[in-house]
């Protein structure tokens, strides 16, 4: 999304933006806590002040500010799945692959089950403003519009999970699944693999409802855990597989 579509949800020009920044250049705390508060990310104040992006994280930088803090936005998912994109959709399976008996069998096996809810509400208060998720916040280009609510994130993140263990045979899920969850989000090895089995999505889904369900609420209850106790992950599936696959 331009800087300009953006600032325009809230009623600011980029060259009222640009104004801001010039005004507060000696006061680089202000700024980057503005663009943190309004999900202004490095790309969009690269666009605003005709800096390139390299000259604006260096400049944060000089003051021990990290830009990668500006950057994850994204309600779903905050790297560029691509050609995965397919992965991520509604889930619109009944019986006890349905989003009501996932959430009963999730809910009561999280650490902090009060918090289940928080974990697929908006990252900042404008993104349900209108009632909708874009592609844009939701982190995924190829997406349509959702309603703005609880309902239709747990639904993608349940979707999704399901689509993802579809696309996964034996050979495929076993050394994913048993590769150390807290080893994940930093090895390249993980991150090759998995990129590589998403590629190749068999034509009948290998598993069983009841393998399935048992697949989904495990990991679901991995990563809902994650999404309360550390406050620097933001979209539902960037700690999921796909998520860091394409990391």
């Amino acid at each position: 999304m331009s800087a300009a579509t953006h600032l325009a949800k809230f009623g600011v020009t980029v060259e009222q933006a640009y104004d801001f920044i010039i005004a507060n250049v000696d006061q680089p705390e202000i700024i980057f806590d503005t663009a943190e508060e309004f999900a202004v990310t490095t790309a969009m104040l690269s666009e605003i002040t005709q800096f390139s992006t390299a000259v604006i994280n260096d400049y944060f930088a000089s003051f021990n500010l990290d830009t990668g803090e500006l950057n994850d936005t994204h309600i779903l998912i905050n790297s560029d799945p691509g050609a995965l994109s397919s992965l991520i959709t509604l889930n619109t399976r009944t019986g006890i692959l349905s989003n009501e008996s996932l959430r009963g069998f999730v809910q009561q096996a999280l650490n902090d089950p009060s918090q289940y809810d928080a974990v697929f509400g908006p990252q900042f208060p404008f993104q349900d403003d209108d009632g909708i998720y874009d592609a844009e916040e939701l982190g995924v280009a190829t997406l349509s519009n959702v309603s703005a609510t609880i309902a239709s994130i747990e639904s993608l993140f349940y979707g999704s999970l399901i689509k993802m263990f579809s696309a996964l045979d034996t050979s495929e899920l076993t050394p994913i699944v048993s590769f150390p969850v807290t080893e994940r989000r930093e090895s390249d090895d993980f991150q090759a693999f998995a990129l590589e089995a998403f590629k190749d999505i068999p034509a009948i889904v290998p598993w069983p409802d009841d393998v399935m369900v048992r697949l989904v609420v495990n990991e679901a209850v991995i990563l809902i855990n994650e999404l309360v106790e550390d406050s620097t992950i933001v979209g539902v599936l960037d700690q999921s597989f796909l998520g860091l696959a394409v990391a």
